[in-house]
């Protein structure tokens, strides 16, 4: 008998050794980059709106989110937050006051690059932004996003920005 139950055990080990966890469901990799391009586009309009509800929507709420950037017309040149709280009461004073920079300007994303699994997205361009009416040149950004799915929709989870400084300056 207890040859048997050894057997038995031994049997379900090895079994269990060889079993291979299920795959993975394949990634639609051009739907879920059109996913990613409307969150970023609908982000993008809405702090320009300074819609404040819809840009935060984009956003995974959370304790784990980060933004860091830099640009020369910030005073300190580099801006971070470490958690989405942070970034909002920020952006709600801003909203409220109507400071937003660059409103109505225009933004143009080239050198694409995405990776991209079920739940989480990795998306990086460059981007030049213009004013909307004069398409005055306002400056060219190297930009990362990192995305992660939040009940089947792609929030915004880390975003950096490094913009090049402006020819003269």
């Amino acid at each position: 008998m207890k040859k048997t139950i050894f057997l038995f055990t031994i049997c379900n080990f090895l079994l269990s050794c060889t079993q291979q966890p299920p795959a993975p469901t394949p990634v639609n990799f051009e739907k879920e980059k059109a996913a990613i391009q409307a969150v970023i586009a609908k982000e993008t309009e809405s702090y320009y709106k300074q819609d404040f509800e819809a840009w935060k929507s984009t956003y995974l709420q959370s304790p784990a989110f980060r933004k860091f950037g830099y640009w020369e017309g910030y005073e300190n040149k580099i801006e971070a937050y470490n958690g989405f709280q942070s970034l909002a009461d920020v952006k709600k004073k801003q909203f409220d006051a109507n400071e937003t920079l660059w409103q109505g300007s225009v933004e143009e994303r080239s050198n694409e690059n995405f990776r991209i699994t079920n739940d989480m997205a990795w998306y990086t361009f460059e981007q030049n932004s213009y004013e909307k009416d004069t398409r005055k040149f306002l400056g060219k950004s190297l930009e990362t996003r990192i995305l992660e799915k939040e009940n089947g929709e792609w929030k915004i989870a880390y975003l950096a920005f490094h913009y090049y400084p402006m020819e003269g300056e």
